[in-house]
């Protein structure tokens, strides 16, 4: 396999849309795997400090607690980023939208303005 930039030699590069929807699974799946071992770490001190409670295992499922609330707020930001960003992209696609329309309606205003000053 031979790899030009990110793509393999012979493949398509893919569109828009599919690798927002790539990007997406990617994003979720990662997210599971974070879960997924916060949730085997903290069940396992758990069970160790129930067996026998010390201060170590004390610091670590502190440490485990506060790892959950940063990639906790961590993913929040970025849903929040993402949405923020798509918010100002479909203000400014309908502003250009607006601006679009506005530039049409002056074309025919200049139109019928010339028609009516050559009569």
């Amino acid at each position: 396999m031979i790899l030009i930039g990110s793509l393999e030699y012979g493949m398509k590069p893919l569109n828009v849309g599919l690798r927002i929807t790539v990007d997406k699974k990617i994003d979720n799946l990662k997210d599971m795997e974070i879960w997924a071992d916060i949730n085997l770490l903290s069940g396992t001190i758990l069970k160790q400090y129930n067996k026998k409670k010390t201060s170590n295992l004390e610091a670590l499922a502190d440490a485990i607690a506060r790892l959950t609330f940063y990639f906790q707020e961590n993913i929040n930001n970025k849903r929040l980023y993402k949405k923020a960003i798509s918010d100002y992209r479909l203000a400014r696609n309908r502003a250009v939208e607006r601006a679009r329309k506005a530039e049409k309606e002056n074309e025919k205003l200049k139109l019928k303005l010339k028609k009516y000053a050559n009569i």
